[in-house]
């Protein structure tokens, strides 16, 4: 009897307690999530994207064998909402359809699910945390000066606070009158996330990842460029507080600001393809400087010449990583890791929780390009790295590099991947899961737990389960028609 009572425990331990998905981008029409038309290349706001139900199906089949009771976790981990440059009610209808297949009454996948705003939907952040800073810390009067609304929330699970804007979405889903209490936990956390074992002394650390790249601690930059005195950048309140507005413009507003707007993320799919995008630039440089006079500038064609820079400067800051790098880690994104992990990350786990877990793992997205490997720092721990990539098809000529994950954590935070897929030659290898060789034996049986539930054996290599062999095929079919999209308009 104790045999079959630990075996029992031992199974639980290998249960999937957090399924963190990222860089879904329901709303651009790149994106295999979104549903588009069966002819055009427009989006269907009403429909189900095939990789979407896809996916849905194969995670409902993966979480159905837990052998535990309790529904996992999902976290969603920034640019979920593409809204820099989408509609706003596309993005949120496409979001709402992906809502009615994982929490509707009597199929729910999930017991809650934990959001984190990235950059293209920092907005929902804004909208929480200022729906949050009148209902709450403005709800009585103040004789005294006014508290400022904060740029972060506690790093744990129930430090989050509630979506005024998604939680209207999930009322219509789960049929809950505006009178009544919502029976379902959608909560945002911004921007890091922290899962934390204490008896073990593993912790996971998750964050959608843009303040891995230097853009954007821009603002923090040039403050201490034009004031050196200031002092260093050490938490994530003065790292957001001094960011948070030009992210929110750039990456969550810019998209949807009219015909400039436009012109913007035109530029930013054509940056890829050089010949064009300089055709386009040198356009609507020239029609600029021939419309306006900008002061101080002589002459169109000087006009000209400095709106081109422009033009060129904003396309390549808003597409930073996802466009200029095929290496999965770049010198950028490693030097960004290093700044931001063993600086204002950690320190708030130091603040918040005491200490730096020893078995530290850290999940994060934003770059599309999947991976899993090891990152030591000269003067810290090291720590094992999951990027979730992206489910978009940036390019008609993506290689490799790019791709999705999904990541899996265990009860006992030990974490593991699974790759739907990667672009380029890798497309029809089939899903497969990622592991990190010292990652610990317990790691280990939960990778073999995943491998066994997608049916892969040593001899397949790749998921051989028809749930998941659908999704790859679904796949395939819709990175097809978005790379010929992709070619058809620039090559």
């Amino acid at each position: 009897m104790v045999a079959n009572s630990q075996d029992s425990v031992q199974s639980k331990a290998t249960d999937i307690r957090y399924i963190c998905l990222s860089d879904m981008h329901f709303g651009e029409k790149d994106s295999l999530l979104t549903c588009l038309r069966s002819t055009g290349y427009q989006c269907l706001p009403n429909g189900m994207s095939p990789v979407m139900t896809g996916l849905v199906a194969a995670l409902r089949d993966l979480v159905g064998q837990n052998k535990g009771t309790v529904k996992p976790t999902l976290i969603l981990n920034g640019d979920i909402l593409e809204l820099a440059f989408a509609s706003i009610g596309v993005a949120l209808k496409l979001f709402e359809g992906f809502l009615q297949q994982i929490i509707s009454p009597g199929q729910e996948l999930f017991d809650r699910i934990i959001y984190l705003p990235g950059n293209h939907d920092h907005h929902i952040w804004e909208i929480a945390r200022e729906t949050q800073y009148v209902t709450k810390q403005l709800s009585s009067h103040w004789h005294e000066e006014l508290p400022e609304p904060a740029h972060v929330t506690p790093l744990t699970e129930d430090g989050g606070v509630p979506s005024y804007l998604l939680n209207q979405l999930v009322r219509h889903v789960r049929g809950v009158k505006e009178c009544e209490p919502l029976d379902f936990d959608l909560s945002i956390v911004y921007p890091n996330l922290a899962l934390v074992n204490a008896d073990t002394d593993r912790g996971v650390l998750v964050h959608h990842g843009h303040y891995c790249e230097s853009k954007y601690w821009v603002m923090s930059k040039l403050s201490r460029w034009l004031f050196p005195d200031r002092p260093s950048m050490e938490t994530v309140q003065q790292l957001e507080g001094e960011n948070f507005a030009w992210i929110d413009f750039v990456w969550s507003l810019l998209g949807r600001s009219g015909a400039a707007g436009h012109e913007v993320e035109t530029l930013y799919k054509k940056l890829q393809y050089a010949k064009h995008a300089d055709e386009f630039v040198d356009d609507i440089s020239a029609r600029l400087a021939k419309a306006t006079d900008l002061p101080m500038i002589p002459g169109d064609y000087l006009e000209a010449k400095l709106l081109k820079h422009l033009f060129k400067r904003v396309a390549s800051m808003v597409a930073a990583e996802r466009c200029h790098d095929d290496r999965c880690v770049s010198d950028e994104i490693s030097a960004g890791l290093h700044n931001y992990l063993y600086g204002p990350a950690q320190n708030q786990l130091r603040a918040e929780i005491g200490h730096v877990p020893a078995h530290l793992s850290f999940v994060f997205g934003h770059t599309h390009k999947p991976f899993e490997e090891r990152f030591s720092a000269p003067h810290g721990k090291a720590v094992s790295l999951f990027n979730t990539g992206g489910w978009t098809v940036d390019s008609a000529r993506s290689t490799e590099a790019y791709g999705a994950s999904i990541a899996l954590i265990s009860r006992d935070l030990q974490v593991t991947a699974i790759r739907p897929f990667n672009l380029g030659n890798q497309l029809e290898t089939g899903v497969r899961v990622g592991r990190i060789s010292d990652n610990g034996r317990d790691a280990n049986a939960f990778v073999d737990e995943i491998c066994a539930r997608l049916a892969i054996t040593e001899n397949s290599q790749a998921a051989t389960h028809p749930a998941w062999v659908e999704l790859n095929q679904s796949i395939q079919e819709g990175v097809s028609r978005r790379e010929q999209h992709l070619s058809d308009r620039y090559l």
